[in-house]
């Protein structure tokens, strides 16, 4: 049995990683992916390429956080200190520019498609629109280091030591910030000695790297303009983003403005069906057993889900991001699927795996017309459907994650006991 699992999930690993390789080879993808275009030619793995002309830029003096003149874009360099000590890449340069983001990008749909098949009753047609997503696409062709982030993030939701949990969370953070997210999965350690000790632990040590690179952050965020997405329209992640455009969102028909036409919008299309949809199932919720038994059985799929939550959440919340960030929510489809394979009456988990796969579908869909141009009089609306989808989609995460914390607190005077 569990050699015919394993030889299905690698000949569905190797049939998505060539109809991959064919849409991004033969620029299929490119009507709805920007390309980062030299030469008029489409430029592969362009966020990994950038750290790699930083790491040749500072050999020649340069400081690669105000100035990266070896980039052919001359984009600054935006991540952790650490990834300017890779040894070797001018010895070794087919491996650094082509070899590794081509090995990077193959693990990144490998962990994917082994989440996927993690469940026997996997619907396999749903690979094809959580897989050949604007999301996804966009990171593996950008060879985007969030791609490394969510490699991490499923390690360690794997893996039982606590010395790898940590070093991982501490290398992930160094690569960005919002990865200190990932802390909570110490939540699940069984008393509150731990989970305090551990917290302390990640404190201390984000806090000595903070304090040795306190002037190279500085400069990162004087370019926020650089790795933020705000203003993007479909491209962009963010609640700060969708908020920003609603109100700056003008509606001329002729010469009168009727901008109280968002507001119904925002009123009948958001509001209205996000408030109607966590009313129902907030009694559901709160009855089910799996949600109130997340942190006492502590499972891949449960501390998956917890973990991907965060990261969604910080990241949309909190940061204004490109579309690639969504790649966290297939983190979700492991607890989703076994819940709703469980599940009698209650639909909720049913309709999650539904809305996450519309969301995927209907946002790539969005994009392509956006990014063709094909509605020019339609974009404005285009770019609030695709705020919305992300806006629903959000609501949901968010309440099965108070729904996580409301327990955790609640256990905390009983069943957390500090030895």
């Amino acid at each position: 049995m569990h050699l015919k699992k394993n030889i299905l999930i690698f000949l569905t690993f190797v049939f998505f990683s060539f109809i991959i390789y064919l849409l991004i080879t033969k620029q299929i993808i490119y009507p709805t992916i920007i390309p980062m275009v030299r030469n008029d030619a489409a430029n592969l793995f362009a966020d990994w390429t950038v750290i790699l002309q930083a790491n040749l830029c500072i050999d020649k003096g340069y400081d690669v956080f105000l100035d990266n003149p070896c980039d052919y874009w001359n984009r600054k360099h935006v991540y952790g200190e650490i990834l300017l000590y890779l040894p070797f890449i001018k010895a070794v340069p087919k491996f650094y520019f082509l070899v590794f983001p081509i090995m990077i990008n193959l693990l990144f749909v490998y962990t994917i498609v082994r989440l996927f098949t993690y469940q026997v009753n996997i619907k396999y047609f749903s690979l094809f629109i959580l897989i050949l997503n604007t999301p996804v696409l966009l990171a593996i062709e950008r060879a985007n280091i969030d791609i490394i982030i969510f490699v991490i993030m499923v390690f360690i939701a794997k893996n039982k030591n606590i010395i790898f949990k940590h070093m991982a969370i501490v290398f992930a953070v160094m690569l960005k910030f919002y990865p200190l997210s990932l802390s909570i999965l110490f939540f699940f350690e069984k008393n509150t000695k731990k989970i305090i000790t551990n917290l302390l632990i990640i404190l201390l040590l984000i806090l000595a790297m903070i304090f040795f690179q306190w002037g190279n952050l500085l400069k990162i965020f004087s370019n926020e303009m650089q790795f933020t997405g705000y203003g993007y329209g479909v491209y962009e992640f963010s609640f700060i983003g969708g908020f920003k455009f609603i109100k700056e969102l003008t509606i001329y028909i002729g010469n009168k403005d009727y901008y109280l036409v968002k507001y119904i919008y925002l009123f009948l299309v958001v509001f209205v069906p996000v408030g109607l949809i966590n009313l129902y199932y907030f009694k559901k919720l709160n009855q089910h057993t799996s949600i109130n038994k997340m942190l006492i059985e502590n499972n891949f799929e449960n501390k998956l889900y917890i973990l991907s939550s965060a990261l969604i959440l910080s990241c949309y919340f909190l940061l204004s991001n490109f579309i690639y960030r969504e790649i966290f929510f297939l983190g979700l489809i492991p607890f989703i699927l076994r819940e709703e394979k469980n599940e009698n009456d209650n639909n909720f988990f049913s309709f999650y795996f539904y809305l996450l796969t519309f969301k995927f579908l209907f946002s790539s869909i969005l994009t392509y017309i956006s990014r063709n141009n094909l509605l020019p009089n339609f974009e404005p609306l285009i770019v609030a459907l695709k705020h919305s989808l992300d806006f629903y989609l959000i609501s949901i995460v968010l309440l099965t994650f108070l729904f996580f914390m409301k327990n955790f607190l609640r256990s905390l005077p009983y069943k957390y006991r500090a030895i």
